[in-house]
């Protein structure tokens, strides 16, 4: 299971569209089937006799609601791009989740992401979709019900895949390998001491042997001269 976290956008339209394959249509419903799914909070919203299938539509416009509601809420650097979008993928080789093991991912993540806090009231709206196999999208607003806004911490993508892990175990899905492989081993460089360590070392070795010269001819005696 590979976790990837997107750049965070200013409307869950784009984001909702990506997740589905296909764009957002007011007249499409999506079932539990594929919204697998959602903050706890939507339930006391919904009244009991209301429509229980939104469309996708009416997701998304669900979804861009405290944007409309609280005009000023923003990130400490003044960002209102408040779409978070986390999808997870499985192993080509993993066999396909149900519905319930797919919730329970959704709802675990959304818990490593900071986005759900069990017993919190005032949490961020946020929507698990499963629409194309082997794939899920986490799709929330991080600005939170009481207006303000959910900072996410630099190691989220950490908790992310440590979290991806233990669901791996859990749901006894394909490992991802995260043993890095070893670097290739690199030829050191030569550096200017160990240049002239190595001229020294040639230095230091002992010359040839020196070979004596020949002997000269013994002198002819003066008596044998023509």
């Amino acid at each position: 299971m590979i976790p990837r976290l997107h750049e965070r956008t200013h409307t869950p339209n784009d984001v909702l569209t990506e997740a589905l394959g296909r764009p957002v249509s007011p007249d499409e419903g999506l079932t539990e089937h594929t919204v697998v799914a959602h903050w706890p909070g939507l339930d006391y919203y919904t009244l009991d006799d209301e429509q229980k299938i939104w469309t996708s539509l009416q997701w998304a416009e669900h979804l861009e609601d405290p944007l409309m509601e609280h005009p000023f809420a923003a990130s400490a650097n003044g960002d209102r791009r408040a779409i978070f979008h986390l999808d997870v993928r499985l192993h080509p080789d993993d066999r396909e989740l149900t519905g319930p093991e797919w919730a329970e991912a959704a709802h675990r993540l959304a818990r490593a992401a900071g986005i759900e806090v069990p017993g919190e009231p005032n949490g961020c709206r946020w929507i698990a979709v499963h629409a194309q196999p082997g794939r899920l999208d986490l799709i929330a607003n991080l600005i939170r019900l009481d207006g303000s806004w959910h900072t996410q911490t630099a190691e989220v993508l950490r908790r992310l895949s440590a979290e991806s892990r233990h669901i791996e175990q859990d749901l006894l899905l394909m490992p991802v390998r995260s043993t890095p492989r070893p670097p290739a081993l690199a030829r050191p460089a030569s550096t200017a001491s160990a240049q002239l360590a190595a001229i020294s070392a040639v230095c230091a070795c002992p010359p040839p042997p020196r070979t004596a010269p020949a002997p000269p001819p013994p002198p002819v005696a003066a008596g044998l001269r023509r």
